[in-house]
């Protein structure tokens, strides 16, 4: 369990620090934040009752760090985005419509950081969460949610996999 904990702070200081460019004046809001979004991992995957090893470790610790980049990516790229609807285009842009996805995670923590994160994709939001159907408001057609929750997903997937309670791959 400590080596456990000991990775997942080492990997979310590691994206901390990169995140903020290890600028001193975040180094206080740091302090706080590895420690709770360590705790939330814990949360979302729950806490491993078998040593998981290092190679587990490493691979769920490659797996947030990936997740992160590619949510950092969707919302560079969702930013443009909204920069061209609104500033670029002669008329808005829009046509909201609503998305539902069935899941194939497993978990309840897994599914509910599948609605949670899809938050963070620009141009949508998750409405609701019935079991393995999760609906999303999105601002238009043209946003791909269907291909983002399914890339979403299999990240959280292999994620899951590597920090389960019961296990994995």
């Amino acid at each position: 369990m400590i080596v456990s904990v000991l990775c997942r702070i080492v990997v979310i200081a590691a994206v901390w620090i990169a995140a903020t460019e290890a600028s001193l004046a975040a180094l206080g809001y740091g302090v706080v934040a590895v420690p709770v979004v360590t705790a939330t991992t814990y949360a979302l995957t729950g806490i491993p009752r078998r040593r998981a090893g290092l190679t587990r470790s490493a691979r769920g610790a490659l797996g947030v760090v990936e997740l992160a980049a590619w949510v950092i990516g969707r919302s560079i790229i969702g930013g443009i985005d909204v920069a061209r609807r609104a500033i670029w285009l002669p008329g808005p842009d829009i046509d909201p419509e609503w998305v539902a996805h069935t899941t194939m995670l497993e978990t309840s923590a897994g599914r509910a950081a599948l609605a949670l994160v899809a938050n963070l994709m620009p141009g949508s939001l998750t409405a609701s969460i019935d079991g393995r159907l999760i609906v999303v408001h999105t601002i238009s057609p043209s946003v791909d949610v269907a291909g983002a929750l399914a890339s979403l997903e299999r990240r959280i997937a292999r994620i899951e996999a590597a920090w389960s309670v019961g296990g994995g791959a």
